[in-house]
């Protein structure tokens, strides 16, 4: 597991990317509806932006992981509780969600799924 990004939820999509690039000075790496990813260079870890859709407070950290489904039943046989169904950009990326003994939300993701 590679620890890819953390992200937020915000209320206020334009002022938080408007923070994060020209007070921070951090560089936008990727940008789509609703969801933008800043970092300090590409291909670092990076701090991820989404349009507030739910009343979640906190960081999610998300680690990068080379086969979803074989993560996800390693973590179930260590006592890991998965929340609801895997979640899917189709062709783009996997996603699985889970917190840790304190109710921190984890998730891991598989990048560059195939069609």
């Amino acid at each position: 597991m590679e620890v890819l990004l953390s992200w937020y939820q915000v209320s206020d999509f334009e002022a938080a990317k408007a923070f994060y690039g020209d007070v921070l000075g951090l560089k936008k790496v990727f940008e789509m509806d609703g969801w933008v990813e800043f970092s300090h260079s590409e291909g670092a870890a990076a701090i991820g932006l989404a349009r507030q859709s739910n009343d979640e407070k906190g960081a999610t950290v998300v680690l990068k992981v080379d086969d979803l489904d074989r993560a996800r039943e390693h973590l179930i046989a260590r006592g890991v509780r998965f929340e609801g169904e895997i979640e899917e950009v189709s062709g783009v990326v996997r996603i699985a969600t889970f917190r840790d003994p304190s109710g921190n939300r984890l998730q891991i993701l598989q990048s560059n799924v195939s069609q």
